[in-house]
Formats: structure tokens, C-alpha cells, sequence
């Protein structure tokens, strides 16, 4: 690290060399051109998907970083219209065969090789060896230069520890019966699929599978202890399917040379037309908002705490990733029998993050047409066929208490309850699978 910060440093000092545009999907750390070019004079910072490292620095620079893009169609676009005049990435030590590894991401990995000048790949020893799948390494002939970096470990991610809200919205899921014998999941990153995937083994169910964005620590406890066999599945069967892999050191040894894992790019597996073919897909990602028509906003908002912060620039907090690809394959599904789940907690800073109206500013991730089932600590409701009327009626009863009689009074302000509410006052309205008082 020294040696990067220094040069990095001397090249801003000095200006021997200007206007450098480094891209990049979601950065697992901060890289260093950030931190010794904060403001950008030098090195022009680009990225597919904000994760928290980097998230302060995104802020300061603005939204105008961020490519907008459902991650399919990342590979088919990086192919047809960008070019690089270098390409660095890591992976695991060239095998026999004369091939690198790409290791934890596949994804965009090979489309973004096709398309640079120079490649350099970065071998790292703890690196896992994975199989595709497809387009899961590259040959030496098409490498410039290799480095052997003996500095740095794979980067693994910290210890999630749950919250009770968590474990809430694992509870309101897994009682639904959404979850069965031979369900196809997918998974986003965060504490609350964590709070689901460890409660699955007590729920009872078997043969499921895997067809997903990203592996998880906690899919290894699914595979060990059988709730996942892939037997079900049509396509990739006995495969678990993935484009990348987050979590610590345990998990990147269980994926090391382990058959039993596919890595495919990523306009293979987020591809809304191979997720249909998935037996009940099952689709889970977190939001951070939702208004009370269905918008679901998961990546930039114009909100600070709760507060609406209009003449303020919007804030990049993620980006769109695959949960549009997935939220459509679940839609689409041949069997019909696909469900999509959109979850969030209820409130932050005792601020409700159900809102009668997104705020200025603030991205739709996943319109209201096509989401499905919705759910918070407070319940867990479905959305599609609901009137906004109804879709009101529901999300207020998951809404926390101390926000729900306020949302009533603004959806009657702004029209959403064009008669009213007291006709509509059941003890559980249309749409609500479960709820809590």
C-alpha cells in the first residue's frame, strides 16, 4: 500500500499524468486513487454499484460517478461501446493449462478483457480456483504482465451481526409458505438473507436450489446439511449457480475446485430469460424505501434521515445490480410458481421508510408493476392485482405503528383513497399475508 500511495500521490503532485478514468463494479475497499485524489484532479473515479467503502467518496463526488444499468446487459454494452487501455484484476495462479482464474467474480470479467489494450492480472495465492459455468478465466497467451501480489489478502467481509428486525422479517417470510421443497433461491448481500438462510434448515424443506447473483456464507450450511441439491432444477442441475462470491476465508475454500459450483458471467445468470427456467423461483433483495403506490427505491435517494432534502444533490447509496434482473425472471417464470420479495425494515432514525410519495431525486429501482410481495418487520403483504387504494390499506398495516396513522392522513391528502378509508377497514385488508400489531 505505501508504494501505490506515493506514486499515486507524486503523479498529482507533479501532473505526470492527467485525466486517468478508472471504472469499476462494486470496489470491496477503498482504492487508493480515491484516497490521494479525493477530489478527482487527477484520477476520474467511475463505478457500476456503491457499497459502503466507498459510499463517503461517492457522496462528495456526486451521482454523476455512477453508471446506471440492470447488470445483465453490463457485458453486451462494455463489449459494443467501451474500450480500456488497461485492464487489472485478480485471480488465483495459472494451472496447468496455462489459464488464470478469475476466482470470486466472474460476472463482467471477460467482456471488460475483450475490450482492453493491456491486461494485467494480479495472482494472489488465497485466491479460490472456481469452475464455470463459463468465462471463468483466461489464457496466458492473452496476458501482458502478471504480478504476483504477495501484499494483500482476498478481501472477505466482516461478521454480520442480526438485529431482532432482522430475524422479524425472516420469521414473516419463512410462516408464509413462500419458501418449499425445491425452490430455487436467489439472495442479495446483507443481514436479512442471512437471517433467512440461517433459519431454513429448521423450516423443513428439501431439494431446493441455487440459481443466484452472489454466494453467501451461510449457502454452505444449506448444502451441508441437504436443504439445497440443485436435484430439482432443469437447466444446471446438481449446479449451484453464481456470478460472484463474498464472505470470508471458509466460504473461499469450500469454492475452491468444488464441482458442485457453476460460475457463469453475469448476462448468463441475471438474465431474466434464464431465470424463468428456474423451478418456483424464489427472488429476496432489501429496499430502502417504498412509497404508497408500490415504487421501490433500493439505490439513490434524496431522503437524510428520514428528511427530504430538496436543492440538495441526491445520494448514491448502492445502484440497481441484479434485483430488477431477478424481480423479472421470478415474474416470468415458465412454471408460474415464481415469487420475488422486496424487503426493508420499517423505519430509520424513527423515520418511516414506507412514504406516501418517493421524494425528488430518489431512483425507482423496481416499478410499481411488477413488484410482488413486499415485507417488513411489522408483516408481509403482496402487492400485484391491489388498486392503490388497497396497496395503501396494506402497506400501512406494515408500516411501524407510530407512522401509520400519518401515512393514512397524507395518502387521503394526496388523493390515494379517493373514498375514503372506512369502508376499507377489515381486520385485514386485501393483499396482507401476515401482519403484526
Amino acid at each position: 500500500m505505501p508504494v501505490q500511495v506515493d506514486f499515486c500521490r507524486e503523479c498529482c503532485r507533479v501532473g505526470r499524468i492527467r485525466h486517468v478514468h478508472s471504472s469499476g463494479g462494486g470496489a470491496a475497499n477503498i482504492a487508493t486513487v480515491i484516497k490521494t485524489d479525493p477530489t478527482g484532479e487527477v484520477f476520474k473515479w467511475y463505478s457500476g454499484f456503491v457499497l459502503p467503502y466507498t459510499r463517503p467518496f461517492a457522496n462528495q463526488r456526486g451521482c454523476g460517478i455512477y453508471t446506471p444499468a440492470s447488470w445483465h446487459l453490463v457485458p453486451d454494452f462494455v463489449r459494443n461501446q467501451y474500450a480500456f487501455d488497461i485492464l487489472y484484476f485478480v485471480t488465483s495462479p495459472m494451472n496447468e493449462a496455462g489459464y488464470f482464474n478469475f476466482g470470486l467474480t466472474v460476472a463482467d470479467t471477460l467482456s471488460v478483457a475483450e475490450v482492453a489494450e493491456k491486461i494485467v492480472v494480479v495472482v494472489r495465492e488465497d485466491m479460490p480456483c472456481t469452475f464455470g459455468g463459463q468465462e471463468e478465466g483466461i489464457h496466458i497467451f492473452r496476458v501482458d504482465h502478471i504480478v504476483e501480489d504477495r501484499e494483500f489478502k482476498t478481501f472477505c467481509l466482516p461478521d454480520v451481526l442480526l438485529k431482532k428486525e432482522d430475524r422479524m422479517i425472516a420469521e414473516n417470510i419463512l410462516s408464509a409458505g413462500l419458501i418449499q421443497d425445491g425452490t430455487t433461491l436467489q439472495v442479495c448481500i446483507g443481514d436479512l438473507p442471512k437471517a433467512i438462510l440461517d433459519a431454513l434448515p429448521d423450516a423443513g424443506v428439501k431439494n431446493c436450489g441455487l440459481h443466484t447473483e452472489m454466494v453467501t456464507e451461510n449457502m454452505i450450511d444449506l448444502i451441508q446439511k441437504g436443504v439445497v441439491d440443485n436435484s430439482r432444477k432443469k437447466q444446471d442441475r446438481y449446479k449451484s449457480v453464481c456470478t460472484f462470491a463474498l464472505g470470508s476465508h471458509k466460504l473461499y475454500e469450500f469454492l475452491d475446485k468444488n464441482p458442485s459450483f457453476a460460475f457463469y458471467p453475469v448476462d448468463y445468470v441475471n438474465h431474466p430469460g434464464v431465470i424463468t427456467r428456474q423451478p418456483k423461483m424464489l427472488s429476496l433483495n432489501s429496499a430502502m424505501q417504498i412509497d404508497l403506490s408500490g415504487q421501490v427505491a433500493s439505490e439513490q435517494t434524496c431522503m437524510i434521515n428520514g428528511d427530504r432534502v430538496c436543492g440538495l444533490r441526491p445520494r448514491q447509496i448502492s445502484g440497481t445490480g441484479g434485483q430488477l434482473d431477478f424481480v423479472l425472471g421470478a415474474m416470468l417464470t415458465e412454471d408460474g410458481a415464481g415469487v420475488s420479495i422486496l424487503a426493508l425494515y420499517s423505519q430509520h432514525n424513527d423515520q418511516s421508510r414506507i412514504v406516501p410519495m418517493l421524494s425528488e431525486g430518489t431512483a425507482v429501482t423496481v416499478p410499481r408493476t411488477i413488484v410482488d410481495y413486499v415485507a417488513t418487520e411489522w408483516g408481509l403483504v403482496k402487492l400485484k392485482g391491489l388498486s392503490i387504494d388497497e396497496r395503501v390499506m396494506a402497506l400501512t398495516r406494515i408500516a411501524h405503528p407510530a407512522h401509520r396513522d400519518d401515512l393514512m392522513r397524507q395518502a387521503a391528502e394526496i388523493g390515494f383513497l379517493p373514498y375514503g378509508s372506512s369502508f376499507m377497514n377489515a381486520t385485514r385488508p386485501r393483499g396482507v399475508i401476515n401482519c403484526r400489531n
